[in-house]
């Protein structure tokens, strides 16, 4: 800010200030015109934007992996331009994805996790922009995080979001590679004689990391490595589709990824937590019809650019509320590098599920800097690993740098956004949850500099904990991840989530009166920490009360204490009265006293909540049986066999009822 108390100069610099402002304006415009006049808009009908899941930039060989995991990528590469330092705003995948089809940063657009929100309609995507333009728009998604209902979809005429052949060991939440290129080439196949936007998936890199062959094999090593070098090879086939339809040299090509993956790099095993460089550094590559081949920039971006320089390229004027920047001047014949001195935001409020600070960062062409409790300072060109701390060495470029974040945030928040929390039903909260995704007791969304919290790096190896005992629950290794959470009562015997864990575990090993006992003391440390109150920042805390219920009337349920087991759901019920779980377990306990209609009843509203409910068709279908109503019945096993193909007990069912139906019209 300027201080002075001359007037008469203030008023002198001023005008200078404006009659220069302006002339800077006619010159810079006057540049841009001349450096982007060959935008390539009149050689470019089509835009394909491929975005690879967990992908690191540096396990890519055109960004210097000696591994050969990417030899289709790096094709593409040659005839490209390749974005040496593209940073996404947050390691997760759907605020990862909101941040590039937006152009915004979480802030605005209001996506911070990949549980509990979606991308509300509010926000513009580029999609919409190319929509009304008249192009086609198609995506085809690889995993359940990026399902329509969560906000993804908007301007797309076609969404590719139900999985033909899903992997079985995530609940049917992910599908691999080949069936989304098999798609994608469908898709290009349908729409090759119009203009169109093309978003296409791929989810293998994330963990767990298990190529199929001969991948697995060939880097049996580094499976992680053989995950990249799968879809590699499945994106090749997209790019050989193109070529094939004469599309390729009319299509802008875009190959990036949401976030990358820590590989126990600073203590974490995959992504989401901290905002290191192995977790925010993604690849980016652009291959423009004519354009220039092999080039490399150096500059800063962020994925929040890529909005913005696809609306550019196609001659289209992006929207005033982007806040990335165009690119378009680095991918002309003429462009010429220009030093442009930007701040990339980057953030994980993560760690507020552990009572920790959140952490913001703001990046540069050569700095990172990183807002916590103990505020951390890096110089990227000497220490891309983010190895030593300068922040007490430099005060005052920690300074310097945290004005230039609280300037972004402040600057970028956005206060008339409509609420982007929502309640999950159970089936999509189950089927996020097996793909690692974990709701803790309270995600803080207080985007402001708190020091009074934890900081994160003292409760990382508390995560990785709780990461590792869902995982062993998920896998029914229930000795190991009992063994965890007594690790966790010895080192953290106030964290309240312990109880609740062994609970989960002791329900897995059908040890029903111990299950009952932890899930009573969970309750007990809940309502001590207030978990009756209404405040909106327990909600998750509320949550699990509501679970621990539900897993309280299971207990007693398999106890035969149905009355007990009627109650725990009910006060489920109470705390989330859209708990579909609670509902179709009501439904089970009414069906096993004999009441058929109560259970039908409770059967539906599970359904009417979460129609992809399997096992609630089933039983509906049972109940239905029990009625004499086998023409119902049939229709419930059918549903249930729709959603799940391989359900043994739906199939078995459906096969006794058509039995029982073909004796009845016999008679």
């Amino acid at each position: 800010m300027l201080h002075t108390g001359n007037k008469s100069l203030v008023k002198a610099v001023r005008l200078w200030y404006l009659l220069g402002g302006l002339v800077v304006v006619m010159v810079v415009a006057v540049v841009w015109l001349l450096l982007c006049s060959e935008s390539f808009s009149g050689g470019i009908h089509n835009v394909v934007l491929i975005s690879i899941d967990t992908c690191r930039a540096d396990y890519l060989g055109c960004y210097g992996y000696q591994g050969k995991t990417t030899p289709n990528i790096d094709a593409v590469a040659k005839e490209a331009i390749l974005f040496n330092h593209t940073l996404t705003p947050v390691p997760l995948t759907l605020p990862g994805h909101a941040s590039m089809l937006t152009g915004t940063i979480p802030p605005y657009h209001g996506v911070h996790y990949n549980i509990g929100y979606r991308l509300e309609e509010s926000n513009l995507t580029a999609t919409e922009i190319l929509q009304k333009n008249s192009y086609t728009t198609g995506a085809i998604i690889s995993s359940f995080v990026l399902d329509a209902r969560f906000g993804l979809a908007q301007g797309f005429d076609s969404y590719n979001d139900r999985f033909v052949e899903p992997i079985e060991s995530v609940y049917r939440s992910e599908r691999r590679a080949d069936e989304v290129s098999r798609f994608a080439c469908s898709w290009l196949e349908e729409h090759r004689r119009e203009p169109f936007f093309l978003f296409v998936h791929y989810y293998d890199p994330h963990a767990p990391y298990l190529p199929p062959e001969p991948f697995a094999s060939e880097f049996a090593d580094n499976l992680y490595a053989g995950e990249i070098a799968y879809t590699d090879y499945y994106i090749g086939q997209v790019i050989k589709k193109l070529k094939d339809l004469n599309l390729y040299e009319s299509t802008l090509l875009i190959i990036t990824s949401d976030h990358g993956e820590s590989l126990y790099e600073h203590s974490e095993k995959e992504h989401g937590y901290f905002i290191y460089q192995s977790t925010v550094h993604v690849p980016l590559i652009i291959r423009v019809p004519g354009g220039p081949k092999g080039k490399t920039v150096n500059e800063t971006v962020g994925l929040i650019d890529i909005a913005p320089t696809i609306c550019s390229m196609l001659g289209i004027t992006p929207p005033s509320t982007v806040q990335g920047a165009d690119l378009s001047c680095f991918l002309g014949k003429k462009g010429k590098d220009t030093k442009n001195e930007r701040y990339i935001y980057c953030e994980s409020l993560l760690p507020t599920q552990y009572g920790c600070s959140p952490l913001f960062g703001v990046v540069n062409d050569r700095w990172k800097y990183v807002q916590a409790p103990a505020p951390e300072l890096y110089d990227l060109n000497k220490d891309p690993d983010e190895k030593t701390n300068l922040a007490d060495k430099d005060p005052k470029r920690c300074r310097f740098l945290e004005n230039h974040l609280e300037l972004v945030m402040e600057e970028h928040l956005r206060s008339d956004r409509s609420e982007d929390k929502f309640v999950l039903d159970q089936e999509s909260r189950r089927r996020l949850e097996s793909l690692g995704y974990v709701a803790g007791i309270g995600l803080s969304e207080v985007l402001e500099f708190d020091s009074t919290g934890g900081d994160p790096k003292d409760s990382i190896r508390l995560h990785e904990q709780i990461m590792l005992i869902r995982t062993f629950i998920k896998n029914k290794q229930f000795d190991k991840a009992e063994a965890i959470c007594s690790q966790i009562l010895a080192e953290r015997p106030e964290h309240i989530l312990n109880s609740f864990l062994l609970g989960q575990v002791a329900m897995g090993k059908n040890n029903v009166s111990r299950a009952i006992a932890h899930f009573s003391q969970f309750l007990s440390q809940a309502d001590a920490e207030g978990g009756s109150s209404k405040d909106e920042s327990l909600h998750f805390l509320r949550m699990y009360i509501g679970k621990a219920h539900n897993n309280m009337g299971r207990a007693f349920a398999k106890q035969k204490s149905f009355d007990r087991a009627i109650t725990h759901y009910n006060k489920a019920l109470e705390i989330n009265p859209d708990f579909a779980n609670a509902y179709y377990n009501l439904g089970n306990v009414f069906l096993r006293r004999g009441e058929l209609d109560e259970a039908i009843k409770h059967y539906t509203k599970a359904l009417d909540l979460a129609p992809d409910l399997p096992e609630a068709h089933l039983n509906m279908g049972n109940a239905l049986l029990k009625q004499g109503k086998l023409e119902q019945a049939i229709v419930c096993y059918n549903k249930a066999i729709k959603v799940r193909p391989d359900y043994r007990e739906a199939l078995q069912n459906l096969q006794h009822v058509q039995s029982l139906k073909e004796k009845r019209e016999k008679k």
